[in-house]
């Protein structure tokens, strides 16, 4: 298997787990924290997908889909390129509230389009890259989009367990071990 084939892989695994982990739930569900100081749903797929965003963005070389599409209004939140949601407080998640939940799979959907476009390219291949944005190697921030989106949809699913007080998990019981 090829180094980009397996990040493909991957990536697909997190949005298949995206989409289930939000499956049925309404607005109110994903913005109820589970604590005052927690972030809630919409919060994390949102910042999720503003990472993802980010670093699709530096490899394409071109403003993110944030900008480009105008998914800032969407969230009524300033256009900004550089509010990931690192550093926010509790009154910031709070503030991190879509029109819909159809809005979190919007917006996620088309930055994986992007990121699937330009997979199609030599470009992608090209570990070495330093990008523009980081400074980091390309390959870098390859892992970094596959990790970080793992452990977003992982803590999504925690969230959905607690604020629906059961256990709750995506995965498919059913594969192979």
């Amino acid at each position: 298997m090829k180094t980009n084939e397996y990040i493909l892989m991957c990536m697909d695994r997190v949005k298949n787990m995206l989409y289930a982990s939000l499956q049925g739930l309404t607005i109110d569900q994903v913005c109820k924290k589970p604590e005052s100081e927690s972030n809630h749903i919409a919060w994390i797929v949102w910042h999720m997908t503003r990472g993802f965003d980010r670093r699709i963005s530096m490899m394409v070389n071109d403003d993110q889909i944030w900008i480009l599409e105008k998914w800032y209004e969407q969230y009524n939140l300033p256009c900004s390129d550089k509010d990931l949601g690192i550093g926010h407080t509790s009154d910031d998640v709070n503030k991190i509230v879509p029109k819909n939940v159809g809005v979190l799979l919007g917006y996620y959907e088309s930055v994986n389009k992007r990121m699937l476009k330009f997979f199609l390219t030599k470009e992608s291949e090209n570990y070495e890259r330093i990008l523009k944005g980081s400074g980091n190697l390309q390959g870098y921030e390859m892992m970094r989009m596959v990790a970080g989106t793992l452990q977003h949809v992982g803590q999504i699913n925690y969230v959905r367990g607690l604020i629906e007080n059961r256990i709750w998990y995506v995965g498919n019981i059913d594969e192979k071990r």
